[in-house]
């Protein structure tokens, strides 16, 4: 089946909180560009160089708090403290010096750098999973609903939790791969939080949700009806690692050393998944219930490349980018 759209997307509405970012990253970017970006000493503690690691209260987040725990930060000569902040923050917080890394959503640092702004992709944390039932993510409809295959959301409303990242552009490849035409699909941007209660009551006909928020859909007659992450980008790279550029350039003995003590965290998190739902709630206000029962990510730091080339492909074709993104220049 070619699956390519038969007409180009069209783009989606930003909120006026997203576009007040984007105008903010773009300054930012444009001072860094002209050679004035943020420049700022290591500050030390302990003989150890200090970084500020950004994340949001994810699951994917734990490889990185298991390397902290064990020790390997130190043993690179790295005091790496986290920086618990929002989606929205962390690419901000990155390019203004405030963070040295940041553990992101892919497509987001994908969108920034194609817009210009200084960041590198230094490698990932976690991957789709190679099976559908394996992975974390699902396009839920309700069981006695109208919808029974992918066709029959066109011209119905799916709810994703964010606009114009990688969740939009995994749905809109898997819906037009299975049948569908995503140009007819009214895409919506809601917390994942709500988007239970709005599919019960008949206000969104599916949602594109992650673990454990499936949980109480589910339990309120819910079905999956398919898995865009693994059906549109099989091994892509789910959470990246991303530094700013100018940081890279001025302590690449320090990115290197960051780099293997987190291969370390996430290696260990693949082998120790009780492991992970126990340091878990040292970041998330999940309740212990769900975190019991919750599917985790595929975390895997393998094929950096390959696995970030897969969003990037993406988000050419359904033009969430303006131009083709260099991957080579991207990855550091």
């Amino acid at each position: 089946m070619d699956t390519a759209p038969r007409t180009p997307p069209h783009p989606s509405p930003h909120r006026t909180r997203r576009r007040a970012l984007a105008a903010a990253l773009s300054a930012l970017a444009l001072t860094a560009l002209v050679g004035c970006g943020p420049s700022r000493e290591l500050s030390r503690h302990d003989g150890l160089a200090v970084v500020h690691v950004g994340h949001i209260p994810v699951v994917d987040a734990v490889a990185f708090t298991l390397a902290v725990d064990k020790g390997w930060f130190r043993d690179e000569g790295i005091d790496a403290r986290a920086d618990a902040t929002s989606a929205g923050g962390l690419l901000t917080n990155l390019i203004n010096g405030t963070d040295q890394f940041a553990l992101c959503e892919t497509a987001g640092v994908v969108s920034a750098y194609a817009k210009g702004l200084p960041v590198h992709v230094i490698g990932g944390i976690s991957k789709a999973a190679p099976r559908p039932e394996d992975d974390s993510g699902g396009l839920l409809v309700m069981k006695n609903g109208p919808v029974h295959r992918p066709a029959d959301l066109n011209g119905r409303t799916v709810a994703v939790g964010q606009l114009k990242g990688g969740g939009e552009v995994a749905l809109r490849a898997a819906l037009d791969k299975a049948g569908a035409d995503s140009d007819r699909v009214k895409i919506l941007e809601m917390p994942l939080s709500d988007m239970t209660a709005a599919l019960v009551k008949g206000r969104i006909d599916a949602m594109s949700t992650i673990s454990p928020f499936d949980t109480p859909a589910l339990a309120q007659g819910a079905v999956r009806l398919m898995s865009p992450g693994v059906e549109a980008a099989p091994h892509g790279m789910q959470m990246a690692v991303a530094t700013s550029s100018v940081f890279e350039k001025e302590n690449p003995g320090v990115v290197r050393g960051f780099r293997r003590a987190l291969d370390k965290g996430i290696a260990y998190a693949a082998a120790h998944p009780e492991e992970v739902r126990e340091a878990l709630p040292s970041i998330s206000p999940m309740p212990k219930q769900l975190i019991a029962t919750m599917k985790l990510p595929v975390f895997d730091a393998s094929t950096p490349r390959s696995s970030l080339k897969v969003w990037t492909d993406l988000m050419e074709r359904y033009r969430f980018v303006a131009e083709p993104v260099d991957v080579d220049k991207l990855l550091s």
